[in-house]
């Protein structure tokens, strides 16, 4: 008889301990860390609001801490020191180097801390959650070239050797191919993802060939730099295509330009989603692992009056 009171009174116990641990409620979000390549660029401004709003939702009193690099990976690595330090429940990345910052990525996971990279591969983190970048490269290209019937001399304008802009070169390469009366005159060089960078790629085009009928640029703020240079040139017919679906690209389809395509990411989409995912990571609630793809849109001047912009949920 002791024997079975004594095993009912533990199995009663662990009855007990189960049912506490399923009554447990969700960790809490008290701290974040949210570390971009470069706040200069509006799309990863638009990507940490997002994501600080999405973390407000869950927690009002969270406390955020957002930092840019400026493409500085030393810079990078202390900024997600300084997370591990301050013990931040979820950190996003959106890194300047695909492999650098693995080291203390590791540190971070270790310490506990899910880890979910943005816009670009990031050796280390558990999840990468991304545009389509080579889906947004073809879409552009491809437009260019059938705006071209076919026949031309095309440019890339290239920029940060990460991820996003890799794949979105991969993707032009690959519209164009289906267009063999396209020259492609280069593919080189690095616009630094800014107006100024693309503007100094452009001077520096537009001396070495003396026709560019089309330029691909791997964001909308390269190809607004570019616009800048080709009309002071007067170079009226030339077509340009980006990647970004920015408010100042929306603003450049509807008025008159040479800016006539853009592939639309939508920040605040992966802001929101990079938040969410952490936190199933640290509640155990989720099977997503490695690249997370989200869809993007082309837009034309046609289609542009329907375009609901970066804000659009």
């Amino acid at each position: 008889m002791r024997v079975l009171f004594k095993l009912s009174a533990i199995a009663a116990a662990l009855v007990y301990v189960a049912a506490a641990h399923a009554a447990d409620p969700p960790r809490r979000l008290d701290v974040m860390g949210v570390s971009v390549s470069s706040l200069a660029n509006p799309y990863f401004s638009a990507l940490a609001r997002a994501a600080q709003a999405r973390a407000e939702e869950i927690n009002p009193r969270v406390r955020v801490m957002v930092t840019s690099s400026e493409y500085d990976v030393p810079a990078q690595v202390r900024e997600i020191e300084r997370f591990i330090t301050e013990h931040a429940d979820l950190i996003l990345v959106a890194a300047s180097h695909s492999s650098a910052l693995a080291p203390v990525l590791r540190r971070a996971r270790e310490a506990g801390i899910p880890v979910v990279a943005v816009d670009v591969d990031t050796e280390g983190a558990e999840v990468m959650i991304q545009s389509d970048n080579r889906g947004a490269g073809e879409s552009v290209c491809r437009y260019l070239a059938a705006r071209l019937n076919g026949k031309g001399n095309f440019i890339i304008q290239n920029g940060p050797q990460v991820s996003s802009v890799t794949d979105r070169v991969a993707g032009c390469h690959a519209a164009l191919k289906d267009y063999p009366g396209i020259r492609l005159l280069t593919d080189k060089g690095d616009g630094l993802a800014s107006p100024w960078g693309g503007s100094q790629l452009m001077e520096e085009h537009v001396q070495r060939y003396p026709q560019i009928d089309a330029i691909f640029a791997i964001n909308d703020r390269q190809a607004l730099g570019a616009e800048t240079i080709a009309l002071r040139r007067g170079m009226r017919k030339l077509l340009i295509g980006g990647v970004d679906g920015s408010p100042e690209v929306e603003v450049a389809l509807k008025r008159p330009g040479l800016i006539v395509a853009s592939a639309a990411q939508s920040p605040a989409e992966i802001g929101r989603r990079g938040v969410d995912t952490g936190l199933a990571l640290r509640e155990g609630r989720t099977s997503e692992r490695g690249r997370v793809l989200l869809q993007t849109a082309l837009v034309t001047r046609d289609s542009v009056a329907k375009y609901q912009g970066w804000n659009a949920r």
